[in-house]
């Protein structure tokens, strides 16, 4: 018995050394280097002026969900399935090309539909069109990371990360003396020297990128057909991040209100690197082995017990200890976050155990189909709890709608997910018979 338990000990150390350590350890320290940069911009900016800005980062975050259509998951799934192969480079600069002409065509068409329309929040109308142009170079710096997943360079791809956020929130906070100018011009200027930094270090890389050949037609279309649906898939998922405060907007148009509410989803939201960390590391391994069931199932198992444990952990902790969070990050004129702020807590001890693992072991598997009309259901659910719950319970309504939510993703994709693993061992048995 002890020998079984000290070689599966030795077995899951081995499986950090090999990149999930190193990401998990990185995040952490990115998170609380995001986490001190929401301290100083709550406490540089009035109450106004951040809910101003956050709203700002909510109308860019949705442009942000159909960057590229999707073909950043497609590079990193087709990348890894052609590791070492001439066509895996070839896929990756159909991705950069045409991923860039589809962002240019996003930003034009978020501008002139913002450039018509009326905001409930007139002020921020001016930001969005100055923050937008900021979609092509961090679409440029995302496929660059996930060229690096793809090859499995770990201990780079936590480096860089840790740069990128370092500068990021430095250039953030620095920004705020002069007011949400001063933070727009920083994010600019931060991102192109994380762009420069990240191209030399991969200049090998990038130079039999640029050199590599063509995709035929027949891998255009697997690959367009991947990255839609799996894009769909990402776009509805983020959608239930993003759609409380937009609502929040509409129906209570209150820049205090959602600067509160942004305050109670800051930790909660951030707290997504914990099994994204995970991701980032086994996702390349499963596509190795998606029609091996017997590794499948081991290392779900295995990933889903440690990813409850941990989870079931911090959400109480960090319940417990609610008022004392919310107090440190932003002040005492922020308690009132305190309630949304542990509902949104459970939901992620929920949706981070089982809906961020299934969606992006499914992927994995190329069940693309299954994950898009799950998070289509979770969505719509979405928005119905907000209309119902925002008018009657104002934040609270929203904390609650996507508590709901996160339930019915985590039960629709885990089910399945257990179902395809089944699926693909009886695959197996008749196979061999």
């Amino acid at each position: 018995m002890m020998d079984i338990i000290k070689q599966n000990i030795k077995m899951i150390w081995q499986q950090l050394r090999k990149g999930i350590l190193q990401v998990f350890t990185a995040s952490v320290v990115n998170k609380f280097v995001v986490m001190l940069s929401n301290m100083i911009l709550t406490r540089m900016l009035t109450q106004n002026e951040y809910g101003i800005l956050s709203y700002v980062g909510n109308i860019y975050s949705y442009a942000n969900l159909i960057m590229g259509f999707g073909l950043i998951a497609g590079a990193l799934q087709f990348g890894t399935e052609n590791r070492g192969q001439p066509t895996e480079n070839r896929f990756y600069r159909y991705c950069a090309v045409v991923g860039l002409f589809i962002n240019i065509l996003i930003i034009i068409v978020f501008s002139l539909v913002f450039l018509i329309g009326k905001l409930p929040i007139p002020q921020a109308k001016i930001y969005i069109h100055i923050y937008l142009p900021l979609l092509i170079i961090q679409y440029l710096i995302q496929l660059l990371f996930i060229i690096l997943r793809s090859q499995s360079q770990f201990e780079i791809y936590a480096k860089l990360q840790t740069i990128e956020t370092i500068l990021f929130a430095g250039g953030t906070c620095l920004g705020t003396i002069w007011g949400i100018n001063g933070v727009v011009i920083a994010r600019y200027i931060t991102l192109f020297v994380v762009f420069l930094i990240i191209g030399w270090q991969m200049r090998g890389m990038l130079c039999s990128i640029i050199h590599a050949g063509k995709l035929n037609i027949s891998q255009k279309k697997e690959l367009w057909h991947y990255s839609i649906f799996n894009g769909i898939s990402s776009i509805l998922n983020q959608f239930l991040f993003l759609i409380d405060i937009s609502m929040l907007a509409i129906l209570m148009v209150s820049t205090p209100k959602i600067a509160i509410y942004k305050v109670a989803t800051l930790i909660p939201n951030a707290l997504s690197f914990i099994p994204q960390s995970v991701v980032i590391c086994v996702v390349p391994n499963i596509i190795t082995h998606n029609h091996d069931a017997s590794w499948l199932s081991k290392t779900f198992n295995k990933t889903f017990m440690g990813m409850f444990i941990f989870n079931l952990f911090i959400g109480s902790f960090l319940i417990l200890i609610a008022p004392w969070i919310i107090e440190i990050i932003a002040g005492k004129q922020y308690l009132v976050s305190v309630q949304p702020f542990r509902i949104l807590v459970a939901g992620y001890c929920i949706a981070g155990t089982f809906r961020s693992l299934s969606v992006n072991f499914l992927a994995a598997l190329k069940v693309v189909k299954w994950n898009a009309f799950c998070s289509l259901i979770t969505s719509m659910a979405d928005i119905i709890l907000n209309l119902l719950l925002i008018p009657r319970f104002g934040i609270l309504g929203a904390a609650y709608a996507t508590f709901g939510a996160e339930l019915i993703a985590s039960v629709l994709t885990f089910s399945f997910l257990m179902a395809r693993v089944k699926n693909i061992h009886k695959k197996e048995l008749s196979s061999n018979q």
